[in-house]
């Protein structure tokens, strides 16, 4: 079995928050995104197939997306 390939983004984040992150050497930061970006996509993901069965505007489904979001903040006790 084959690795994915890893590919590069880059982000812009405030200046304290970039600077709190950096006195964090413990966390891999990269992990932590990737996580994160997997999360927001399998929101929007589901919330674009209810849209798709239901007929729900785009902006239905950003609010949708934004509640789950919410909600698993909250669930898992993460800030939104």
């Amino acid at each position: 079995m084959s690795e994915a390939k890893i590919g590069r983004m880059t982000f812009t984040v405030p200046e304290p928050l970039k600077e709190r992150a950096q006195a964090r050497g413990d966390v891999n930061w990269s992990a932590v995104v990737s996580k994160a970006i997997e999360q927001k996509l399998a929101s929007l993901e589901l919330a674009d197939r209810i849209a798709q069965k239901s007929g729900l505007t785009p902006e239905d489904v950003d609010e949708i997306a934004d509640l789950m979001d919410a909600a698993m903040a909250k669930r898992f006790g993460a800030r939104k």
